[in-house]
């Protein structure tokens, strides 16, 4: 009885009953024995700030990378998980820091994790991302810090803004505009006075000066740039020069479609139409299909709120055609219910005839059919297309039974005759299956007969198509 009951004890039952001494002596021990034990405790009380506990933090994080790293020092796609957990419990260390309103010492913790994954980075086999997601959680952290401090008064504000841009000069982040981006934009947040722009300005204007000295490089970058430039601008000198900056800047898409929907909020729908087609033309001309697209949008969007229906019908049935299901569905309604149905057939016509060469159109015209009932024009599209029928029986099995039995058979028994091994053969079946499903248990019958007097030494075939229940 009394066994029973120290074994119903938990383990804070057993550890509420030792004294402090060998709770100490316990503790002591686990952490010489287990690593993970050793970290978490020297993080539990480690002193917060100074260079020597930014450089036990790098202990902590170097030491599960070096633990889980080859002799080269390169780390496996299987192993990054678990190399990352010193830099992750460090990041937990930030956190906790970050939330008792001591914000610099954790901006520094999270910088630390940032130069130390930004190692990483190039020594291991990334493909799930998870380097790169910490790398993130790094950036958004000292995002938060930031926005934190935006409206304070404390001495913090001043201190991170300048960290903020010697980070974003920091080795680790060339090549990697979205960081540099990250942490400058950041900066914005803190930044007060006129000489802090002027500086933040000026390093922003060298760093687009080394982008442009680069062999290879992206408008990601510059487009970035400007998105902050016309933060700032916003932020110090008002919404009319951000304005003015804005129109100066309309051959980058973000600021075009700010530009429209300013124009659009202002209800200065000749202005934001003009935009529109102004986009239109000019990535049309650059072959830009997915952003003369949108500008597209933009257009349908004002014909609406000027009640151009002519205007709306004409995109619509443009989206429409080339296989978006929704512009279909808006079709409809702007035509209204009795000249819809003058129009319908002629649209159905044009779909077909843009599905030839237009996966999506092809799908969508599928799919009028089948939700039209469209069962002859269906029929039509599965006898030029025999192995469709397997998806579109349930619609045709009514008015065109015969057929489609034909067609389950020719299909099943040109599938078995290029079929090798017992998984092949199941799949047959499946087909067989779906005939008797369909109602055709007497041509499943014969098919069966058939494929058993074609191929009477496949063992493995007669025994699927034995186990096959017709009634």
């Amino acid at each position: 009885m009394k066994s029973n009951q120290s074994n119903s004890k938990s383990i804070a039952d057993h550890l509420a009953e030792l004294s402090k001494d060998e709770l100490i002596t316990l503790l002591v021990n686990f952490s010489e024995e287990i690593r993970e034990v050793e970290q978490a405790l020297a993080l539990k009380f480690m002193d917060v700030g100074g260079k020597k506990s930014l450089s036990q933090y790098k202990k902590i994080i170097r030491a599960s990378i070096k633990q889980h790293a080859d002799r080269h020092g390169f780390v496996t796609y299987r192993k990054v998980p678990y190399a990352v957990t010193g830099a992750e419990k460090v990041m937990e260390k930030a956190n906790e820091v970050a939330k008792k309103g001591e914000h610099l010492q954790a901006a520094e913790i999270i910088f630390t994790i940032l130069h130390e994954m930004g190692d990483l980075l190039q020594l291991c086999d990334d493909s799930d991302g998870i380097v790169g997601g910490l790398i993130h959680e790094c950036l958004s952290s000292i995002h938060d810090i930031s926005v934190e401090l935006e409206n304070s008064a404390s001495k913090e504000r001043p201190v991170l803004f300048k960290m903020l841009l010697e980070e974003a000069l920091h080795p680790n982040l060339q090549g990697w505009s979205e960081w540099k981006l990250s942490l400058l934009n950041s900066a914005i947040y803190v930044m007060k006075a006129t000489s802090e722009k002027d500086l933040w300005s000026a390093q922003l204007d060298n760093m687009e000066n080394q982008e442009k000295n680069e062999s290879f490089y992206s408008s990601y970058f510059f487009e970035g740039a400007a998105e902050l430039r016309y933060k700032v601008i916003q932020k110090f000198e008002g919404e009319d020069n951000a304005a003015e900056f804005l129109q100066s800047h309309l051959d980058m898409k973000d600021f075009r479609e700010k530009a429209i929907a300013s124009a659009i909020h202002d209800r200065d729908y000749n202005k934001a139409l003009e935009l529109a087609e102004q986009g239109e033309r000019k990535d049309a001309a650059e072959g830009l299909p997915g952003l003369v697209h949108k500008w597209k949008e933009y257009r349908y969007e004002i014909y609406g709120l000027t009640h151009q229906v002519e205007q709306q019908i004409q995109l619509a049935e443009e989206f429409a055609l080339s296989g978006e299901y929704e512009y279909y569905l808006l079709l409809q309604e702007l035509y209204g219910k009795d000249a819809w149905q003058a129009a319908y057939k002629e649209f159905l016509n044009k779909l077909e005839a843009m599905g030839i060469s237009n996966w999506r159109s092809a799908e969508l015209y599928r799919q009028v059919l089948v939700e039209e009932g469209e069962t002859s024009r269906l029929m039509e599209y599965v006898r030029k297309n025999k192995w469709s029928v397997l998806q579109y029986y349930p619609h045709l099995v009514g008015d065109y039974a015969e057929e489609v039995f034909l067609l389950f058979t020719q299909i099943i028994t040109e599938e078995a005759a290029n079929s090798t091994n017992r998984k092949e053969y199941q799949k047959v079946c499946k087909k067989i299956r779906s005939l008797i499903k369909a109602g055709g248990a007497v041509p499943a019958g014969e098919v069966i007969e058939q494929l058993r007097n074609d191929y009477p030494y496949r063992p493995a075939l007669l025994d699927e198509l034995g186990k096959i229940k017709i009634d």
